[in-house]
């Protein structure tokens, strides 16, 4: 089930009403309350039920200031569970493994009891059980249509992190080497933190694009009769590579890795797992060292037997600790042989540079592949490098499709500030209010030090309701301060990009939604240049799986920037808001039908 929806009401209409959505071992709730209900009103408390257990509230991250705590006698101990903090907002996205049992999360049914909370003379109010709308959906990877999708965490960067990793932003060692054990202390740098495993970090950031990853490895490692075929940019995560050469080893891999820039340098990662693979290696596994006119950008497994290819595994996530670990990234399997024999054939296409060369003047460089099948989602799936003529016209398609949205458009995009048509719609909606747009971007900027000289900075912008041309976000990296205002601790940088998905969500909540991802920047240039992958999905749960997505990262990081902003101008500790002052009053936005806040409130919740 997609969605679920639930309200109270009143005289026939909805006073209190809740819509869940479902995505990828994530759900993502919206909020409504009639406006014959706000005197007072200050949040919703979010409580779960699951596996017939007695199930809590979930925590919030703020908390009212000390005198509020003190009138309404809240415990200092509980003073974050959202039944005393509620949430001021309208709509929240939760992950179950975000607050309890981090490593072993309960995959199934959830209740969601959503309960809007009030404040009189300065005191919060108790449960009003009459307006406590209940809503009951899956929590699961996702699985549809015979197509999983898996998303990364990304949250080095965070509080959440913090809590259960410390200061510690290394997810491998610093020594240059490709091979080590996960199973190696983490964070001995750190002796007063409690000692972890990096599996237990990878565990955690990896999340479901890991697992898919992992799963997809292990299914073929079980069966003999299977092989495997990979595209590979990036290549230096410790399991994946252990698997791989397992299966060299086996004689049922071969593998087309990217070898321009430093990826060619022997010393290199790329370069230790091409020794290390012709050292073990059995025929006839393969491997081919090679580049499109720039990069061999695809991040693709593709399962075989002896009948044909079976399944494939693409996206966004390089195979890496960055890829997997520190960016945000999404993996996508198609169990389905017409679409799994499509790759395995632009794989043969591509097998060595000569044909790397030529590969723009095949067929599979100049055709759309539109994929019709039953129980599969309906898509096209495009490969670059394209010549000029055939790039212009379909990025002209994929453009006009952006701005013909009647609804939203929703994205999180890695930009490497390339001329595009397709970037260029996305930011052409972002500046109308017309439709609702809501995204996330992360690129290089040059920044000149203090000597003059240029350093690479990486910056991430949010596009939102409250900014039509988006804000600059003090994420990470660079000279960002992390340190941040009581009552959060400081945080770990990261040194990169933050955002690595190639996304774009049109009418998630239209007739006709549609996402583009996979490996493609979207750019005009490196689709003529690198060897990608393109998918255009046209399935409802798909494209929420997405859409949710979106949304998630840009909660995240317009919060964090939240906690800089503060830090910067007062450093006073951020609190909920109580009310006390009319010229302040957290809901008003949402209720401004001048507002874009008010749009998304009823969007979200239709």
């Amino acid at each position: 089930m997609n969605q679920v929806f639930n309200s109270i009401k009143k005289n026939g209409k909805d006073i209190v009403s809740v819509r869940a959505y479902k995505g990828d071992a994530t759900t993502f709730l919206a909020f409504d309350l009639d406006e014959s209900l706000l005197e007072g009103f200050v949040g919703f408390s979010i409580h779960i039920e699951f596996d017939n257990k007695p199930g809590y509230f979930l925590f919030n991250r703020l908390s009212f200031a000390q005198k509020v705590l003190d009138d309404s006698h809240i415990d200092v101990v509980q003073k974050l569970s959202s039944r005393y903090s509620p949430f001021q907002i309208f709509h929240w996205t939760h992950v179950p493994s975000t607050d309890h049992n981090v490593n072993d999360p309960y995959f199934g049914d959830y209740i969601y009891k959503i309960t809007p909370r009030f404040i009189k003379n300065g005191v919060l109010q108790e449960i009003d059980n009459s307006l406590t709308v209940a809503v009951t959906i899956d929590v699961s990877p996702f699985e549809s249509k015979g197509t999983k999708v898996g998303f990364t965490r990304a949250y080095v960067s965070s509080q959440a992190y913090v809590k259960r990793f410390g200061m510690n932003n290394q997810v491998r060692p610093d020594d240059g080497q490709l091979e080590f054990k996960i199973t190696n202390i983490s964070n001995s740098q750190f002796p007063a933190f409690r000692q972890y495993e990096y599996s237990e970090q990878h565990k955690y950031l990896g999340w479901q694009t890991r697992a898919r990853v992992m799963e997809f490895l292990d299914e073929t490692l079980k069966d003999n009769s299977l092989t495997l075929d990979v595209f590979a940019y990036d290549l230096n995560e410790p399991m994946v590579v252990e698997k791989l050469i397992t299966l060299a080893g086996q004689g049922r891999l071969r593998i087309i890795l990217d070898n321009a820039g430093t990826h060619g340098d022997a010393a290199k990662y790329e370069g230790q797992f091409e020794a290390l693979f012709n050292n073990k290696a059995v025929a006839p596994s393969a491997i081919a060292r090679g580049c499109f006119g720039a990069l061999s950008h695809s991040k693709v497994f593709i399962q075989k037997s002896v009948n044909g290819a079976k399944k494939i595994l693409t996206g966004s996530t390089n195979f890496s600790t960055n890829g997997i670990y520190v960016n945000a990234n999404h993996v996508l399997i198609f169990d389905n042989p017409k679409v799994a024999q499509l790759y395995a054939d632009v794989f043969d296409k591509s097998l060595g540079q000569a044909l790397m060369d030529t590969f723009n003047t095949t067929n599979f460089a100049n055709d759309d592949f539109i994929i019709a099948e039953a129980n599969m989602p309906d898509m096209t799936i495009r490969f670059s490098p394209h010549k000029k003529a055939v790039a212009t016209k379909f990025f002209k398609t994929i453009s006009n499709r952006i701005l013909a949205a009647e609804s939203d458009v929703l994205f999180a995009i890695m930009m490497d500030d390339s001329k595009s048509s397709i970037l260029d719609a996305v930011r052409t909606q972002v500046e109308d209010n017309k439709i609702y747009t809501y995204g996330i971007t992360d690129t290089i900027e040059e920044i000149k030090d203090a000597a003059g000289n240029k350093t690479g900075q990486y910056k991430v912008f949010l596009f939102k309701p409250e900014s039509k041309r988006g804000i600059r976000v003090a994420a990470r990296g660079g000279n960002t301060q992390s340190v941040l205002p009581p009552p959060f601790q400081e945080v770990p940088k990261i040194d990169g990009y933050a955002i690595h998905h190639k996304f774009v969500v049109v009418d998630f909540k239209g007739n006709n939604p549609v996402v583009y991802c996979g490996s493609s920047n979207l750019a005009f240039g490196p689709e003529q240049r690198n060897g990608d992958n393109l998918l255009e999905i046209r399935d409802r749960d798909i494209v929420t799986a997405f859409a949710i997505e979106a949304l998630r990262l840009v909660d995240h990081y317009q919060w964090r920037n939240r906690e800089f902003k503060t830090t910067q101008i007062n450093n006073k500790p951020l609190v909920l808001n109580d009310l006390s002052s009319s010229q302040n009053i957290w809901y008003k936005k949402y209720y401004d039908q001048n507002d874009l806040r008010s749009f998304e409130r009823q969007k979200f919740i239709s």
